[in-house]
């Protein structure tokens, strides 16, 4: 944590990791320096904000437990953070606290502003979620890690994804004591400048890898909610195929072959889901609940009712949700076929999710 407090640390630590994780491919050169760049430009901004807030951040207590969204990549975890983010009294990492995570609090009032006015302008697209940009839509919280130039945030394997299998390893699975301690200590200081910055309102958490952290989520946060979504394997297979080529076009710093992605998410899905099942008991009963995501985008209001009746968060504010669903009601499901051998590998090594939520395999 204290490295913060050094000049230009971010730089430094992000050609130290180009070093560390197998350089960059000639044809992410670009994107590098626009890294650099970034972390050039508003490194002042970085620096007073520390010198202003950090121990402030530190001191503060959360007036209530975070809500934890948990779930593989793609499996509806981004439309549950979007319908809970409709709450007045709920606040989350938002695509512009997530990339400028160590500067927001003195750059969101006029960059912010900026950069929304510019994306509209050039009519800017947020492909992940196949949308129209807008730096205020709710994001991971793993992403802020990252752009704070934390060693413990595991989105440096999307960033060089030739070394993605040891960040999965190292910075979810977490099986290092010192790893866990450091990791946890970085997160809650997120955790805690989101609810600072937001006076107090109730933290919707979402980053994937959590769903694997349980045993350390639940001794730092005794009383927090959790919320797992999860999806039919193959859909959940494919547009994962769709989020790698987004991240490989657009952020990441190392080129991977088709086929290497595909076992990644095989793997990735599998170390995910069965550390989850593995960890759930770990959890109350009273403090967690499994959503559908076929039923929450099919009845998205029932839904959220339940997961607020089950959880105990309060009156549903359901002027705000009902807006927010009749925009978002023209979801169209994207259409794929599986070649055969690939289906057959995803068929036995995920047969233990099909078994668990009750998903029935092709051709069953």
């Amino acid at each position: 944590m204290y490295k913060r407090r050094i000049p230009f640390f971010p730089l430094a630590f992000l050609v130290k990791m180009a070093i560390q994780n197998g350089g960059v491919s000639l044809g992410r050169i670009h994107v590098f320096i626009l890294y650099l760049f970034r972390y050039s430009i508003l490194e002042p901004f970085r620096l007073l904000e520390v010198f202003i807030y950090d121990r402030k951040i530190s001191r503060h207590e959360l007036a209530q437990p975070p809500v934890f969204i948990l779930g593989h990549w793609r499996s509806g975890t981004s439309h549950l953070q979007n319908l809970l983010y409709q709450d007045p009294g709920n606040t989350s990492t938002t695509i512009y606290t997530g990339l400028f995570s160590d500067n927001y609090y003195l750059t969101r009032p006029w960059l912010k502003k900026v950069l929304n006015a510019l994306c509209k302008l050039f009519k800017a697209q947020y492909s992940i979620q196949r949308t129209d940009m807008d730096l205020d839509i709710p994001a991971e919280l793993d992403t802020g890690l990252c752009s704070a130039c934390s060693a413990y945030s595991y989105t440096w394997g999307h960033l060089f994804p030739k070394y993605f299998e040891k960040w999965m390893k190292e910075r979810v699975l977490l099986e290092d004591e010192a790893a866990a301690a450091g990791w946890i200590t970085e997160y809650d200081f997120h955790i805690r400048k989101l609810s600072y910055w937001s006076k107090n309102k109730r933290l919707i958490v979402k980053s994937p890898g959590d769903t694997a952290r349980l045993k350390h989520l639940i001794k730092k946060y005794p009383g927090a909610l959790f919320i797992y979504i999860h999806r039919e394997p193959f859909e959940v297979f494919h547009s994962n195929q769709y989020l790698w080529s987004v991240i490989q076009k657009q952020n990441s710093l190392q080129k991977i072959t088709q086929e290497r992605i595909n076992s990644l998410i095989i793997s990735t899905y599998e170390l995910l889901l069965r550390n989850y099942l593995h960890q759930r008991d770990l959890l109350p009963a009273s403090q967690r609940i499994e959503v559908r995501f076929s039923d929450l985008r099919d009845e998205p209001m029932r839904e959220v009712r339940k997961i607020y009746l089950a959880l105990g968060l309060g009156k549903l504010p359901e002027a705000e949700m009902a807006a927010f669903i009749g925009a978002n009601k023209n979801y169209k499901a994207s259409s794929y076929t599986t070649p055969p051998e690939l289906e057959k590998e995803i068929s036995v090594k995920w047969d233990f999710a099909f078994k668990e939520w009750s998903y029935k395999k092709p051709g069953a």
